[in-house]
C-alpha cells in the first residue's frame, strides 16, 4: 500500500495507518527480555478504585512541585528486577524509585509533546514504577496529596502508595487532567504490580494531546528492561497496549492523554512476573458477526506465545462457545521455544441458532493462569459478514485507517459457501479529516473485479464514530467462494484516515487487502498489522437455487459410491465435494459435477469413510447452500501382506465388523464363531473372541489375509491370547489357502488354555511355543487360528497379532527371541527364552540410515524392557548379538 501514511512526530500522529504495524514492532523485543517482567505479564483491565481517604500515613515531601520523599516502607520484601527491596522513594511527578537512594533529575520528559530525556532515557535511574509521569503539581482546588498503606497478613500484604489531587501543568499545552488520583499497588509474594486510576476531571484545556510516560524500567533503557504502555490521546485507556521497549525506538505514542479522554474509575494496568512455564492467549481470529449457514463451517484460530522462562512442551488449548451453540475443540502445541507463536486451528465449527455468544479460548494451566483465557464477542446471525466484535469499542474513538492523501479500496475479504446477494457494506467512520471527503462502499469478486457499488457520499461531522450503511446502487450476485467489501478513498491534497479499527495483534492473515480504486488484484495488508477493520457485509439470499433434499448413499464399491437426491426444477447441474471425515469443503475436498440423480463418485479408495456436501447450480452464478456433511464408506478389497512386520489390533473398525482381509469361518455352522468385540482387549478397544455354544464343540477359524513370503526367509508369528476360566482349545496353522483344509502345517498348540490373563507366545519349538515358517519358495501364505474347544466352555480371545520377518544365524536364537508390543510408541520388552547364552547379551537399534540409535545389554531367560521413546516413528532394525550368532527383526515406532 503507497501513500497510506506520513512520517514525523506532528500532531496527526495517532492517526496514521503504521500505528497497529509499530506497535508490533515494538512488542517483538520482548523476546530479548531480561527483566523479570514481560509482555506475557501485562494486563488491561477493568477495576475499582478505592481511596485511601484517611487510611495509612502521609508521605511527606520538602514541596509539591518536583519533589522527592525519604525513603519510606514498603512492609515487606518486593522482588523485582533480581533484587529484594523493603522501601520506595516517591517523586511527585507520578513515579516511584524501588530502594532507599532517590531519583534524581530530569523528572518528567522535555516537553509535553516530547517524551525524550525523561526518567525512562535517563542514564543511572533503574527500578522505577512510573504510573503517570508528567509534569505534575497540585490540583485547582485542593493541594497534591501522597499517602501509603500496607494491607492483609503475610505472606498475602498489598502496599498501596497513591498520588492524589494533583494536575499536569499547563507548559505550552493547556492543563488536561485535574483533581486526579492514582496508584501502584505492590504484592507480596506475587510481586505483582498494579497501577490503578480513579477517572479525574477534565484540566482547564484547551483539548490537546500530552505525551505521558506509563510503565516499569529495570536496569536502564536497553532492550528487554522496560515494559510500557502506548495509546493514542484519542483512544479509550482500555485500548492501551503494552510495549516492550522505549518510546523513542518508533512506536509512534507515549501513552498519550487529552481531557476530553480520561481513565474509567479502576482502569488497572498489571505487570506480572514472568513465570517458568506460561503460554499466553495473544489473539483469537474468528468473525465477530458469523452468518448461517453461509459461512460455516467455520474455523477458528488463536495465537498462542510462550511469555515464560521455559520452552513448552504438549500445549493443550481449548476453544469453546455456549449453548445453544455448544462446540468444544482441543489442540495441543507439540513444543513452544521461549518467545515464540504458534497458530491453533481448532476443529471446524458449524452454529445453528442465531445469538449472541463469545467465542473463549483457554490454556492448561500453567505457573500464571492470569493469561490463559481470552474471549472474542461474536453475533451469530443469517445476513452479515464482520471481522470486528460487536460491542467493542474501536481502538481510537476518532481516529482511523486510510491512504492519507491517495485513494484506494480499503477493503475486508470474507468467504461463503453459497451464492448470496450484496445489498451493502457498513463501516465505522473515524478522522475529523474525513469530513467533506468523498467516500463510497464497494464490493468486489475473488478477483477484485467490482462487481457493486453504492453512490457517491460525502462524510458529515454527525457520521465520526458510527456505523455508516453504504447501500448498493443495485445488489451484487457474489458466488461461492471468496469476496470483499470495502470503502473506497478518494485523493485529497489533506490526508485522512476514515475507517475505524479494533487492536488485534497481531492481525491475521488473509483478512484485510487494499485493491486499486478502479479495481484490481487484492493486496494482503497482514504485514502492516492493521488491527481489525471495522467493515462488515450484508448479504441476502439469491434469488432462487433450492439445494438438494432427500439426499442417500444406495451404494458402495470398494473404488466407487452411488448417491440419489432430488433437486428443483430450475437446477443445472449439481456440485458434489467429497473428501474424508471431517474436512472443511470451503478449503479442502474434491469438486465433482453431477448433472442428475442418481450419480456415481469414482476413483475412490477400498476401506475408506468419505463424507460429502451437495448444492444445486442453477443459471450461473445462482447456487443453493451446501447441505451435508453425508457419510459412506468403500468396500474392502482384501491385500496382500508385502511388508513386515503385519500387526492387527482389532481396533480400526468398529465391533462387529472385521478389518479389511480378515475372513471367518464357522465350520459347525452353529451361529457361534470368531468377531471383533469391544471387550476384554489385550491393547486398545478392541478383540477378537469366539463365543462358545453350549450344546456342540467348537470348530470355527479366522484368516489372516495372503501373506506374500520369501524363500530363504523366517517368518515368526507372535500374538496374545486368553480363556475366561474354563479349558479352552487353539492351534494355529498356515498354508496357501484361507480354508480348513488348505491350512497344512501347524504351528501353535494349546489344548488346555484356562487363564484369564493374557499371555504374550513366544517362538520356539516346545509344547505351546510358536514355530517360525519358512517357506520353501515364493508365495502367498494365510494363517488361520482355530478354536476347537469342547462343548459347553466360554470365551477364547485372541489380540495383538504380529508378524515379523527374522534375519539372523541362528535359529535357535531366532526362536529365543520375542519383541512386543510391535509396532510401539517406543517402550518395548525385548524377552529371551532358552538362548543358553554365556552372559550378557548386546543388542542393537539401528534407523533406516544404517546408524546405530540405541544399543544396551540384555539378559537370558528374562524380560528386558526398553525406552525407545526419544526416537522419531519410523521403521528400525532390532539386532540381538550372542557371541558370534545374531537374530535380526523389524522393529516399528509410532507416534
Amino acid at each position: 500500500m503507497t501513500n497510506s501514511y506520513t512520517t514525523g512526530r506532528s500532531a496527526q500522529r495517532w492517526r496514521q495507518l503504521a500505528l497497529a504495524a509499530l506497535l508490533a514492532t515494538g512488542a517483538t523485543a520482548a523476546q530479548a527480555q531480561t527483566l523479570n517482567y514481560g509482555l506475557g505479564g501485562a494486563q488491561n483491565l477493568a477495576g475499582t478504585y478505592t481511596d485511601l481517604g484517611t487510611t495509612g500515613t502521609v508521605i511527606a515531601t520538602p514541596n509539591n512541585d518536583d519533589a522527592n520523599s525519604a525513603a519510606t516502607p514498603i512492609g515487606f520484601s518486593f522482588s523485582f528486577n533480581g533484587t529484594a527491596f523493603t522501601d520506595f522513594v516517591l517523586n511527585t511527578n507520578g513515579y516511584l524509585k524501588l530502594g532507599t537512594v532517590a531519583p534524581v533529575a530530569p523528572y518528567f520528559s522535555a516537553g509535553p509533546q516530547d517524551f525524550t530525556a525523561g526518567p525512562i532515557q535517563a542514564a543511572g535511574q533503574n527500578n522505577l514504577l512510573l504510573p503517570f509521569n508528567v509534569d505534575l503539581t497540585d490540583a485547582t482546588a485542593a493541594p497534591a496529596e501522597f499517602r501509603t498503606i500496607t494491607t492483609g497478613t503475610a505472606p498475602n500484604r498489598v502496599c498501596t502508595i497513591q498520588w492524589k489531587n494533583v494536575k499536569d501543568k499547563a507548559n505550552t499545552i493547556g492543563t488536561q487532567y485535574d483533581a486526579f488520583a492514582f496508584q501502584v499497588k505492590l504484592y507480596e509474594t506475587t510481586n505483582r504490580v498494579e497501577f490503578v486510576y480513579n477517572t479525574g476531571a477534565a484540566g482547564a484545556g484547551p483539548d490537546a494531546f500530552k505525551y505521558v510516560n506509563v510503565g516499569i524500567k529495570g536496569s536502564g533503557s536497553g532492550a528487554g528492561q522496560l515494559v510500557l504502555w502506548t495509546k493514542g490521546s484519542t483512544g479509550a485507556w482500555s485500548t492501551a497496549t503494552p510495549l516492550a521497549g522505549d518510546y523513542t525506538t518508533g512506536v509512534g505514542n507515549a501513552h498519550n492523554i487529552r481531557s476530553t479522554v480520561r481513565p474509567d474509575a479502576g482502569r488497572t494496568y498489571r505487570f506480572s512476573p514472568a513465570a517458568n512455564n506460561d503460554a499466553a492467549v495473544q489473539a483469537i481470529y474468528t468473525l465477530g458477526k458469523l452468518p448461517i449457514p453461509i459461512a460455516v463451517p467455520h474455523t477458528i484460530q488463536a495465537v498462542i506465545r510462550n511469555v515464560g522462562l521455559n520452552a513448552l512442551t504438549n500445549v493443550g488449548v481449548t476453544a469453546t462457545t455456549p449453548a445453544p451453540n455448544a462446540y468444544s475443540s482441543t489442540k495441543t502445541i507439540a513444543s513452544l521455544a521461549v518467545g515464540a507463536s504458534a497458530t491453533v486451528t481448532f476443529d471446524p465449527y458449524t452454529p445453528t441458532t442465531a445469538t449472541s455468544q463469545a467465542v473463549t479460548v483457554t490454556l492448561a494451566g500453567d505457573d500464571n493462569t492470569l493469561n490463559n483465557v481470552s474471549t472474542y464477542q461474536q453475533l451469530v446471525n443469517t445476513t452479515t459478514f464482520a471481522y470486528a466484535q460487536p460491542g467493542v469499542a474501536p481502538a481510537s474513538a476518532t481516529s482511523g485507517i486510510g491512504f492519507n492523501t491517495g485513494s484506494g479500496i480499503l477493503a475486508v475479504r470474507y468467504n461463503t459457501n453459497a451464492p448470496r446477494t450484496a445489498t451493502g457494506v457498513t463501516v465505522r467512520l473515524e478522522d475529523a479529516n474525513s469530513v467533506g471527503r468523498t467516500v463510497y462502499g464497494v464490493v468486489t469478486d475473488a478477483a477484485g473485479t467490482i462487481i457493486g457499488q453504492s453512490a457517491n457520499y460525502v462524510v458529515t461531522t454527525a457520521d465520526l464514530n458510527t456505523d455508516h450503511v453504504f447501500n448498493f446502487t443495485t445488489p451484487a450476485a457474489i458466488a461461492a467462494g471468496d469476496f470483499y467489501v470495502g470503502l473506497a478513498q478518494t485523493a485529497n491534497a489533506t490526508g485522512y484516515f476514515p475507517v475505524g479499527y479494533q487492536t488485534e495483534n497481531p492481525s491475521r492473515p488473509l483478512a484485510t487487502y487494499s485493491i486499486p480504486l478502479a479495481g484490481g488484484a487484492p493486496v494482503d495488508q497482514v504485514a502492516g498489522n492493521l488491527g481489525t477493520l471495522m467493515i462488515e457485509a450484508i448479504t441476502a439470499a439469491p434469488a432462487s437455487c433450492t439445494p438438494p433434499t432427500a439426499v442417500t448413499v444406495t451404494g458402495t464399491t470398494a473404488n466407487s459410491a452411488t448417491i440419489t437426491f432430488t433437486g428443483p426444477s430450475n437446477a443445472t447441474n449439481y456440485t458434489v465435494i467429497y473428501g474424508a471425515t471431517g474436512f472443511n469443503p470451503a478449503t479442502g475436498g474434491t469438486s465433482v459435477t453431477a448433472t442428475s440423480s442418481p450419480f456415481t463418485i469414482t476413483g475412490l479408495n477400498s476401506s475408506t469413510t468419505y463424507q460429502f456436501y451437495i448444492r444445486t447450480n442453477c443459471v450461473a452464478p445462482d447456487q443453493s447452500t451446501l447441505v451435508g456433511p453425508f457419510s459412506f464408506s468403500t468396500s474392502c478389497v482384501a491385500p496382500i501382506i508385502t511388508a513386515f512386520p503385519y500387526t492387527e489390533s482389532f481396533d480400526g473398525v468398529a465391533a462387529g465388523a472385521l478389518p479389511c482381509g480378515i475372513t471367518v469361518l464357522d465350520v459347525n455352522n452353529d451361529a457361534k464363531t470368531w468377531q471383533v468385540v469391544a471387550s476384554n482387549p489385550a491393547s486398545g478397544a478392541n478383540s477378537m473372541r469366539y463365543s462358545y455354544n453350549a450344546a456342540s464343540a467348537a470348530d470355527d477359524w479366522f484368516f489372516t489375509p495372503a501373506l506374500f513370503l520369501r524363500a530363504g526367509s523366517r517368518y515368526q508369528l507372535q500374538f496374545k491370547y486368553r480363556a475366561f476360566g474354563f479349558p479352552e482349545k487353539l492351534e494355529v496353522k498356515h498354508g496357501a489357502t484361507a480354508t480348513p483344509a488348505g491350512m497344512t502345517t501347524t504351528i501353535f498348540q494349546n489344548a488346555n488354555i484356562t487363564s484369564s490373563t493374557y499371555a504374550t507366545t513366544v517362538a520356539g519349538t516346545g509344547a505351546g511355543q510358536v514355530n517360525a515358517i519358512t517357506p520353501t519358495a515364493n508365495g502367498n501364505v494365510f494363517i488361520g487360528f482355530h478354536a476347537y474347544s469342547d462343548a459347553d466352555q466360554f470365551n477364547l480371545y485372541v489380540d495383538d497379532i504380529s508378524i515379523a520377518q527374522v534375519t539372523g544365524t541362528s535359529a535357535a536364537l531366532d526362536r529365543a527371541i520375542s519383541v512386543f508390543p510391535n509396532p510401539s510408541t517406543g517402550v518395548v520388552t525385548l524377552e529371551i527364552r532358552g538362548a543358553n547364552a554365556k552372559g550378557a547379551m548386546q543388542v542393537e537399534v539401528i534407523n533406516a540410515l544404517g546408524q546405530r540409535v540405541h544399543s544396551e545389554m540384555v539378559s537370558d531367560n528374562a524380560p528386558n524392557k526398553m525406552d525407545l521413546s526419544n526416537l522419531a516413528a519410523g521403521l528400525y532394525t532390532l539386532k540381538v548379538k550372542s557371541g558370534n550368532d545374531f537374530s535380526i527383526r523389524q522393529l516399528v515406532i509410532q507416534k
